[in-house]
């Protein structure tokens, strides 16, 4: 009886000594006196008898959060104070089932660990220490989705289900940081929320550059079905596609295939419908242009610049019309000259060529006079190029008038070449 005794007087001495030894440590941080309050836990938890209290995980968590707004200290060590008390708070709670210290303070210092994290994060960035502007915002929000899986709320500082602006924070230090494959795991965290709105939609590009880089198909599908839904207007979705489609000089159909579906879902697209133009433009009578005979191309060319036409707010695709159709006329023309026979059916061929050629021109003459009255009504801003195709144009008309035997015309139509400045 007696033996037993003994111990449980050496048990309340002890329990004693730490609560003593806590008391002191609050009394030094009441006092402010931060440093000897680390000093004194620092101590109380070096004992190794002391490792499973609970209390004194919760006072190291407030000395340690409480010696991080030290204005002395390096911004690195504010940090690691301020993880380590985050830690420590953790390591209490999984202690004291019934978490009564942080109740009666309302999960205070959870609030200030994540607002002091955040603004931790802010003046890194600030400071261009990207490296640590990345793992204080990480860290902050740590910090919140822990309290957002432990239901811990605050009356004062309501705060949302998902803050978008520290993931996107965290998202773009990562950027800075270099630490791509990281940072995509945040910009993640956005899309997968859906969202969007002004400001989001390099979130979403940013995330299509990253998977066409990595080659990764899947993800790459997934972000663009959702950059179309959320930014429908934006063409970059088109570009992406269409970048996806193997290059082929000698064989375009794939890639025709896919302005094709492009157009079906954007029929008034004009950037799009341009583009494909420019693409079949350069296939029939680009350098590196194949036979000029394959079926259907030229009257397939002309109705996408017909789409192309009805969206343009300049006359690029109305100069490209012009042009194709000259062609058209051209080769017809050359066509009919090349016929030296003298057989009627041979003069029959030649006759029918020069009207063909002839209504080809009557088709140019349009399109080559409404791309005219544009650069005349544009004059004083026409580009250089713009300029250059003002001339051909004129060129043309001067050409075609004459081939059909209307010399006044010709005559008109070179006049005001001739009358433009180099």
């Amino acid at each position: 009886m007696k033996k037993i005794f003994m111990l449980a007087m050496l048990f309340a001495f002890s329990a004693s000594l730490f609560a003593q030894s806590l008391d002191d440590v609050n009394k030094n941080l009441l006092l402010g006196k931060t440093q000897e309050a680390k000093t004194g836990i620092d101590k109380v938890l070096a004992d190794p008898k002391n490792a499973n209290k609970a209390d004194a995980w919760y006072y190291k968590g407030r000395v340690y959060n409480a010696l991080s707004y030290d204005s002395t200290l390096p911004k690195s060590q504010t940090f690691a104070l301020k993880s380590t008390a985050f830690d420590a708070f953790q390591k209490y709670q999984s202690l004291d089932s019934k978490d009564e210290r942080l109740k009666d303070e309302d999960y205070k210092s959870y609030l200030d660990l994540y607002y002091g994290t955040y603004d931790l994060g802010a003046k890194f960035f600030g400071n261009k220490d990207f490296d640590a502007s990345f793992n204080s915002f990480k860290k902050a929000l740590e910090i919140r989705e822990y309290m957002t899986a432990k239901n811990i709320t605050f009356k004062d500082a309501p705060m949302s289900a998902f803050d978008t602006s520290l993931v996107l924070n965290t998202a773009i230090a990562g950027t800075q940081a270099k630490k791509e494959a990281e940072a995509v795991s945040y910009y993640k965290k956005l899309t997968d929320a859906n969202i969007a709105g002004p400001g989001y939609l390099e979130v979403y590009q940013y995330l299509a550059d990253y998977y066409i880089k990595a080659k990764d198909d899947a993800n790459l599908k997934a972000i663009v079905d959702k950059g179309r839904k959320f930014y429908p207007e934006q063409e970059v979705w088109d570009e992406v596609e269409l970048n996806q489609v193997p290059k082929n000089n000698d064989d375009k159909t794939a890639l025709y295939a896919k302005y094709e579906e492009l157009l079906a879902k954007s029929p008034n697209n004009y950037t799009l419908s341009y583009n494909y133009a420019v693409e079949y433009y350069n296939s029939l009578y680009g350098n590196d242009a194949k036979p000029k005979d394959i079926p259907g191309a030229k009257e397939k060319l002309t109705s996408i610049l017909k789409q192309a036409i009805k969206n343009d707010k300049g006359i690029d695709a109305t100069v490209l019309m012009t042009n194709h159709l000259y062609n058209v006329a051209a080769d017809v023309s050359a066509a009919a000259q090349a016929v030296k026979g003298t057989k009627p059916e041979d003069v029959k061929k030649k006759a029918d060529l020069k009207k063909q050629a002839n209504a080809k021109m009557d088709e140019v003459i349009p399109y080559a006079e409404n791309a005219l009255t544009y650069f005349s009504a544009n004059q004083a801003s026409l580009k250089t190029m713009q300029k250059a195709n003002q001339k051909i144009i004129l060129g043309y008309l001067s050409e075609i008038y004459s081939v059909k035997g209307n010399a006044a015309k010709a005559a008109e139509y070179e006049k005001l070449k001739t009358s433009l400045p180099n």
